[in-house]
């Protein structure tokens, strides 16, 4: 079985959240390209932040140095591969102090083609698995919830997993568009490509 592993940077955020008040997208107009599956394995940095402070495991709370015993006491249940259950587990791998890798079997690869006239905007949002985005024409800026921001002109990437909200805007006057590539569980639909999050408090963006 192939195997890919994805790099991206560390970031941390809830991943589900309530929709009540979402920010659905305003003004843009996206297409779906392709959709394929691959036959193989994606592994992929989560994204979720690594506090290295232990965990705690039913009524048990296991320090970073114990995570040895914590490994054993989940074979003792009957896990064959601690590998792969710690890639189904990130959150626990982040707890020890490890890299948070996530893994797809045989996930969906979906390209999709985003046109962003000046003004428009994707709205809050967040995505299942991993995606990267590619800037064709225009200027397009990326803000996170603490109002961090950056913006990519034509040929720059950027990278994206579901541990992050953030909101695309067009913020010039002229057109602008990006394609985007989402690595996702086999079987999710195009329809939730995408999770509308809420207005941060911490950006008014």
């Amino acid at each position: 079985m192939k195997r890919l592993l994805v790099l991206v940077p560390l970031a941390g955020a809830a991943i589900w959240g309530s929709v009540a008040l979402a920010t659905p997208s305003a003004g843009t107009q996206s297409a779906i390209m392709s959709i394929g599956t691959l036959n193989g394995d994606v592994a992929f940095n989560t994204g979720l932040p690594v506090k290295a402070n232990g965990l705690t495991w039913g009524t048990k709370h296991y320090s970073v140095d114990q995570l040895p015993e914590f490994l054993a006491a989940r074979r003792a249940e009957g896990v064959t591969s601690l590998g792969d259950w710690l890639n189904l587990h990130p959150a626990v791998s982040a707890a020890f102090g490890l890299v948070p890798i996530g893994l797809l079997h045989s996930p969906e690869i979906v390209t999709q083609t985003v046109k962003f006239p000046p003004g428009a905007s994707s709205g809050w949002h967040t995505h299942p698995g991993f995606l990267v985005s590619t800037e064709l024409t225009g200027t397009l800026t990326k803000y996170g919830t603490d109002c961090s921001s950056q913006s990519y002109a034509p040929g720059q990437s950027w990278t994206e997993t579901g541990a992050n909200t953030f909101i695309v805007k067009n913020e010039t006057t002229a057109d602008a568009s990006d394609i985007v590539t989402f690595i996702v569980p086999g079987g999710t639909p195009t329809t939730a490509l995408r999770i509308d999050k809420t207005q941060p408090s911490t950006c008014s963006k």
